[in-house]
């Protein structure tokens, strides 16, 4: 997916929760995409009650950046959860998520 026009976005910030039985195949891609292992901290948990993995991208953005992704077919929750206080809009889509890591994205703030 061509996430060029994601630039625009600020405050970006990529989170990944996954069960345990996901963890070494998560964390071999995202070593093989970024040469970097994932560690335990700031956007990375291990969650064992998850049944699966949660990508999460949170960010501002104006109303240019939603649009596309809507017209991308992404999905953006806004409103009455924002991170932390601080970043209007969260996306939960895996194939998104890995498309900003191989744009050079990475956990964590951006």
């Amino acid at each position: 997916m061509d996430v060029s026009f994601f630039s625009d976005a600020q405050d970006v910030l990529l989170e990944v929760e996954i069960n345990e039985d996901g963890v070494s195949r998560f964390e071999s891609e995202y070593m093989e995409i970024t040469g970097v292992t994932p560690r335990i901290g700031v956007g990375y948990q291990h969650q064992n009650n998850k049944w699966g993995a949660e990508f999460r991208v949170y960010f501002n953005a104006d109303l240019d950046v939603t649009d596309e992704l809507s017209d991308n077919g992404v999905h953006v929750e806004s409103g009455g959860r924002p991170y932390r206080s601080s970043r209007t809009y969260r996306i939960n889509n895996r194939e998104f998520f890995w498309s900003l890591v191989n744009s050079g994205y990475r956990l964590g703030e951006n």
